[in-house]
């Protein structure tokens, strides 16, 4: 991102007093120096009209207010903040801190010379004699507070940490998943540092963070469950998990005009009849940060107009005359935005959790990931899997192989400095594969199969199989030379059972059918579900109280197109296939027919409803009534379903309640339906299906 603001300070809040604020605010501003300098607060889902937008921006900052339902997270209320922000260097801090005058000058100064740093600052507290209305009062007096100040331990609750744009964009921000109280910090400056940041504690007697006195709110917090059990939960977040790069699912508060995290590559020629399904393959991962890079190397076929007709922008379509698939290769890297490169063949097909998958296990010191990978044949559907060994010398000089390429995800700094061999024109993978190695990197296998290898007559393994083994024998000598007696043993020692990775489906490959092309299997929902899209006037729709739930999908026969669409909203492993050989009229039975539809979800999510309720859940009688009495109630405080489909409507009134065993007794003998209530929450509507006629 170009910009001209040196470095920007964000401060998070909700429902706090604005004098403590405009202390925090002034005392920043005017520790800027010649540093451009902006500071964002960012208020998340303030009530109670403590603080106002006037009174902010009249200390020279910018105020940004986020809609909440009333809960209260630091990194979400951070990250929202810095989702405005625009300068090179990016800080946190809190409402309640002051700073000493030259405090942002240096701390920004040492950043944009040394962006490789995470800088922290320990907080001195002030005494209770010296609250923000003391402050306010006195001024900044920056001698009395440094001898009546306390320096509070490292790793305490608030502060204040420094990082480049760059590193905040890598680890994706502070995780959205903590919420209440605790952890934040400690959790960003580990994940920085395991992204490969060195942390500095500042240490200058000119760069002081004062804590203005005001009754812990902490200890108010702490004194409900629900805060204790939030609490915890951050703390499982910071000694349980191993990763640096988060909110991976869901960036909610995204940094502005933040790169995608992953670069999907994928070299092409003349392959356009795999190309669309390929490419489908990777808009229905459940990981949506990513943008695909298409190289087409001198296609002749409607290449171009395929990747096109998607209108997608994340997709960015290349071409170069034909000079081989490492050039194209090396375009896509030179192209490529993403930190990691997550290689994709223009013939196969990605699993819709691989993406997410290969980030979950990239900790400190791994450079990529890689997986098990299942062949298809393109004709009968049939499947084989190969696990796929470590990547390791010992591996390398018994066999020289390397993982299955279309599995790759791997820094992409490291393929833009290393590259593909141009000089070769088969084998190019395993050849960069084992430079990496002997450089150095790290990679480990995910657990997970990644890759749908489509077996078809046109693969480079077929046309080209000769050079391509002639190639891998090449590199694994190369790998080998000058390799000593005592090395080669050594890394026969380290091998064993370690090589192999245990792997998810390994025994399931049935659990793969749906995501095989359309001409080799039937697909369908193994039961109906509410999808949240509007499917049209054929789907019922159900709304509650005039908010729209969701269309009531079928089990119809769904596209592998229809089938990415809801792969990337979760909807995985919700899905039954058969290969079309085996296909039986059974399959499609009561696909049509949308009384039967509505009656198969209200018996299968009631009798989910009572497995998981553990005998503890009240049931709910649901009534249908008549137009007329649905406006009459419509804007009362009744909870009120509404079933819509073509020009028929029902409506739905839920009334009394009733213990686990009655609601039993009422599904099974009167075949009414019901709804779980929880804590008074309504959760799963279940409804009845007859029509108003």
């Amino acid at each position: 991102m170009q910009t001209d603001i040196d470095i920007s300070v964000v401060i998070g809040f909700r429902n706090w007093g604005e004098r403590r604020l405009q202390l925090a605010v002034k005392s920043i501003i005017n520790s800027f120096g010649p540093l451009k300098g902006e500071v964002i607060v960012s208020d998340y889902g303030s009530d109670d009209g403590q603080v106002t937008k006037e009174g902010i921006e009249v200390t020279g900052a910018r105020y940004v207010y986020t809609e909440t339902d009333g809960s209260w997270s630091r990194s979400r209320a951070l990250n929202a903040g810095f989702s405005h922000a625009r300068g090179k260097i990016l800080v946190s801090t809190d409402a309640d801190m002051v700073f000493s005058p030259r405090s942002f000058e240096i701390i920004g100064r040492t950043l944009l010379e040394n962006p490789s740093l995470c800088i922290l600052l320990q907080c001195r507290d002030l005494p209770s004699t010296w609250s923000d209305k003391e402050v306010y009062e006195a001024g900044f007096d920056w001698e009395t507070f440094e001898s009546v100040s306390r320096l509070r331990p490292r790793w305490g609750m608030g502060g204040m940490m420094a990082v480049s744009r760059e590193v905040f964009t890598k680890i994706r921000g502070l995780d959205e998943r903590m919420h209440t109280y605790g952890g934040e910090d400690i959790d960003f400056a580990t994940r920085a540092k395991r992204a490969g940041q060195r942390l500095l504690w500042i240490d200058d007697a000119e760069v002081r963070m004062y804590h203005m006195w005001h009754q812990p709110t902490r200890a108010q917090i702490e004194v409900t469950a629900d805060a204790r059990e939030a609490i915890q939960f951050n703390k499982d977040i910071v000694y349980s998990d191993k990763t640096f790069i988060r909110n991976t699912h869901l960036w909610e508060h995204r940094l502005q005009s933040a790169p995608p995290l992953v670069s999907v590559a994928i070299a092409t020629h003349n392959r356009a009849e795999y190309l669309t399904q390929s490419i489908l393959s990777v808009l229905g991962q459940t990981m949506q940060d990513f943008e695909i890079v298409v190289v087409d190397d001198g296609s002749t076929d409607e290449t171009k107009s395929i990747v096109e007709s998607f209108s997608d922008p994340r997709i960015r379509y290349f071409y170069q005359e034909q000079r081989g698939v490492a050039s194209a290769r090396n375009l896509a890297a030179r192209e490529s935005r993403g930190t990691y490169t997550a290689v994709h063949d223009d013939d196969d097909l990605m699993t819709p959790w691989r993406l997410q998958a290969q980030l979950d296990v990239i900790e400190a010191g791994i450079h990529g990931t890689f997986g098990a990978f299942v062949n298809f044949d393109d004709e009968t559907g049939q499947m084989h899997l190969f696990r796929t060994k470590a990547l390791n010398p010992g591996t390398i000089d018994e066999t020289g192989g390397a993982p299955g390429h279309g599995t790759w995800m791997v820094e992409t700094d490291i393929i833009r400095s290393l590259g593909y061999d141009e000089s070769l024109t088969s084998g190019v993978d395993n050849n960069l594969a084992l430079r990496m190695v002997r450089s150095g990197f790290k990679f480990v296998h995910c657990g997970e199969i990644l890759m749908l290898r489509r077996l078809h007559p046109g693969q480079i393994t077929v046309t080209d199989e000769h050079t391509q083994k002639l190639a891998a024998r090449q590199t694994r000598q190369m790998f080998s030379f000058e390799t000593s007696a005592w090395g080669k043993n050594k890394m026969k020692e380290e091998r064993g059972a370690n090589d192999w990775t245990e792997i998810r489906h390994a025994e399931q490959l049935n659990v793969l059918l749906p995501y095989l092309p359309d001409h080799l299997v039937a697909r369908k929902f193994i039961s109906p579900k509410i999808l949240k899209n509007n499917l049209g006037p054929e789907f019922p729709t159900i709304w509650r109280n005039n908010e729209l739930l969701g269309s009531l999908a079928p089990a119809h026969e769904l596209s592998y197109a229809e089938l990415m669409s809801l792969t990337k909203s979760g909807h995985v492993d919700e899905f039954e296939a058969v290969l079309r050989n085996d296909l039986t009229s059974a399959f499609y039975d009561n696909s049509d027919d949308s009384e039967q539809l509505i009656q198969n979800y209200l018996s299968e999510n009631a009798q989910m409803l009572l497995e998981d309720s553990d005998n503890t859940c009240v049931a709910v009688i649901v009534r249908n009534i008549s137009e007329k009495e649905y406006q009459s109630i419509v804007n009362s405080d009744k909870e009120i379903i509404k079933i819509k489909q073509g020009n028929r409507l029902n409506y739905c009134e839920f009334l009394n309640c009733y213990s686990a065993h009655e609601m039993l007794h009422l599904l099974l003998e009167d075949k009414r339906a019901v709804l779980a209530v929880n804590n008074k929450k309504l959760e799963y509507p279940i409804l009845e299906s007859t029509s108003n006629k």
